[in-house]
């Protein structure tokens, strides 16, 4: 059976029309007191005045605003920024150049935390039977099938499936032409709302489909997808994706084809020389956009594995930095984080060396942060995009930052510092200490004094900078004996004590089994032995990088309890894995002035390995992982437990010691 078989053109959805007429007149635009486009009849290519009353609106006190704009146009979303200027008659105002093929305009308006998307009936201004306006205005609002369209309306205004239907066929009414465009939508909206088989129909309007001259690359891709709507034929599924990979042999599913065997490739050789023929076959430029479900699935993934099998294999770097204009923003990231981050926490490469990646790497990123990912395409816009980018990279910038600093580069660090500053300044404890410094090196330090305090409202300050503001608290006369008194005083507010009430909900009762461990101060520790003592161990490991970061906190914690001999520290040093770990562990404490006590692991008899008190404990209490601490109190008896490290040295003294002295309160009550 030929599969264009077809040969008259069938309306695209044989669906009942409302009995209602379409007036031509958009719901939205009964707004028009509050938002209104000016001239009210635009076209493509011109420039319209967007107008905006916010003295009926949640923004009316707002001193600023701005705007995000959607337009639609020849069946594509575009979203812009635009700034808005307040007019004599106090109307928020801004222009705004349409694209050819203009079809729908959709606002939403920001006032720093506040949005205002219009309600039910929204900001949207529909160019009258332009091809695109009633089927755009219809999907739009529809929250089963409007994925690929902008998705800020306010609940308010979604519709049913019928509604939808219907501005569909007054689409197909006035547009006939639309109907390439809009069978996915429309075929999905078939089979929601019909409750007999409709794949029938469906074959109909993809053999229809297919017949046309030339499909585009979105076109292609919603036959893809419709297929997904048909069970149970396979054959037909075939038939339809031969000739898709006929017609178009360098079209999408060819595409997703293609990509879905390099990632099956075996062979590390020929996957590298296929991805260099599938680059020149399948062209980035071509395809931006759409963004396949196969794409989304396998194309970061595979050019990961590339990029890191390559490093391993050859010891070369040569595919990351020859490819960094080929590599996804979220793969540039996931270089910052595994060539330039993870071995700085680490200490396992030099300075110098974190360097020449940083430098490669960091400015692909920033340039990156202009251009929206094609995902993102027609739903957010630029400085959306631009605040998102910054999230995901904020922690890599802090790493260069850190590098910077230790290079001496106050001038580059500085920059990095202000461009991060939003998201990490107060939250961040590294970025705090980094601020902090800053401020020092620049003959600050009454600012520094105050930024510190800030900082433990939040307790989020490290060693160094408790320093500054010890050394300013001397310097004014006060006595040394009083700052650990002060530093409590200003830590006091409502959000510490409220960690603390939730810290003490986190305690526990349960017996724990001794240990005899060697100790780095010679001899032997017994668990026993400290009946009577509150007992804090803290399980690390030289390579493990959370657990070193939590250390100075760790000391502080420490060195709190210097001349309490009811209170022990012990440090787990578990899983090492390099023969002669404790001599790297003994020059790292010392390296760093830390005055820890560390138990070695015995070996495990299971696995040969120096982790068998870990791995007991870990079965009997039911974790996994380290930075890993216990708390036990004076009978015997585990209390308190906690994974990883939140990232403040002092919120991490502060926890331990809240453990500590409540325990002390238990035992004498």
């Amino acid at each position: 059976m030929k599969l264009f078989s077809i040969l008259k053109i069938i309306p695209v959805f044989t669906l009942l029309l409302f009995s209602n007429t379409f007036t031509g007149k958009l719901w939205g635009q009964n707004q028009d007191e509050i938002f209104n486009v000016e001239p009210r009849y635009p076209k493509g290519g011109d420039r319209v005045t967007l107008s905006y009353d916010a003295s009926q609106t949640p923004l009316k006190d707002a001193d600023s605003l701005t705007a995000i704009v959607y337009t639609y146009a020849d069946f594509q979303w575009n979203v812009k920024d635009l700034n808005l200027e307040r007019t004599d008659k106090n109307i928020w105002q801004g222009q705004l150049k349409l694209e050819p093929g203009i079809a729908l305009i959709n606002c939403v308006f920001y006032a720093k935390d506040m949005i205002d998307r219009g309600g039910a009936n929204t900001y949207t201004w529909m160019i009258n039977k332009a091809p695109g306006s009633y089927s755009g205005w219809g999907i739009i609002r529809n929250p089963h099938i409007n994925e690929d369209f902008p998705q800020q309306l306010d609940s308010l205004s979604f519709i049913e499936d019928s509604v939808t239907l219907m501005w569909l066929n007054n689409e197909m009414r006035d547009n006939p032409s639309s109907r390439s465009h809009i069978f996915y939508p429309g075929l999905r909206l078939l089979k929601r709302t019909k409750a007999e088989d409709q794949t029938g129909r469906i074959k109909e309007e993809l053999n229809y489909i297919l017949s046309l001259p030339s499909l585009n690359i979105s076109q292609q891709y919603d036959v893809q997808r419709s297929l997904d709507l048909i069970t149970g034929n396979e054959d037909y599924v075939d038939s339809i994706q031969e000739v898709l990979l006929s017609k178009y042999p360098n079209g999408v599913l060819a595409r997703d084809r293609a990509l879905k065997k390099l990632f099956r490739e075996a062979d590390f050789k020929e996957r590298v020389e296929d991805y260099n023929r599938f680059l020149k076959q399948f062209p980035k430029e071509k395809f931006k956009e759409i963004s396949s479900t196969v794409e989304e699935l396998y194309y970061d993934k595979l050019y990961r594995s590339i990029a890191y099998t390559y490093i391993v294999n050859n010891k070369d770097y040569s595919f990351v930095f020859d490819n960094l204009k080929n590599a996804s923003y979220t793969n540039l990231v996931d270089y910052a984080w595994h060539l330039v981050s993870i071995p700085y926490n680490n200490e396992s490469m030099s300075l110098d060396s974190l360097q020449l990646f940083a430098n490669r790497i960091f400015p692909e990123m920033e340039l990156r942060e202009n251009e929206i990912p094609k995902a993102y395409h027609g739903k957010i816009s630029k400085n959306q995009w631009k605040a998102m980018a910054l999230k995901i990279a904020s922690s890599e910038y802090l790493t260069y930052a850190k590098i910077l600093n230790n290079q001496h580069n106050y001038k580059r660090e500085a920059y990095y510092l202000d461009k991060i500053e939003e998201l990490l300044k107060y939250k961040n404890t590294e970025y705090n200490e980094l601020y902090t410094q800053r401020l020092v090196r620049q003959n600050k330090t009454d600012k520094a004094v105050k930024f510190i305090t800030l900082c433990l409202r939040q307790n989020n300050t490290s060693p160094a900078m408790l320093q500054v503001l010890k050394n300013q608290y001397l310097k004014a006369g006060h006595p040394e004996a009083d700052f650990d008194e002060y530093v409590e005083l200003l830590k006091e507010g409502k959000e510490n004590q409220k960690e603390k009430e939730t810290l003490l909900t986190e305690l526990i009762k349960k017996p724990i089994e001794d240990f005899s461990l060697e100790s780095s101060h010679g001899g032997m520790v017994n668990l026993k032995d400290q009946l009577g003592k509150i007992v804090v161990i803290d399980m690390w490991a030289t390579w493990c990088a959370p657990c070193k970061k939590a250390m100075p906190g760790m000391k502080m914690a420490v060195n709190h309890y210097t001349e309490d001999s009811d209170v022990k520290f012990y440090f787990l040093d578990t899983q090492e894995y390099v023969k002669d770990y404790k001599s790297k562990t003994a020059a790292f404490i010392k390296e760093k002035g830390y005055p820890f006590e560390v138990l070695y692991d015995a070996v495990n008899p299971e696995t040969g390995k120096p982790d068998a008190i870990y791995a007991k404990y870990a079965k009997a209490f039911q974790f996994s992982g380290i930075p890993q601490k216990l708390i036990i109190d004076q009978n015997g008896f585990l209390r308190w437990r906690s994974t990883g490290y939140e990232g403040s040295p002092s919120a991490l003294a502060d926890e331990i010691k809240t453990i500590i002295e409540y325990l002390k309160t238990e035992s004498k009550s």
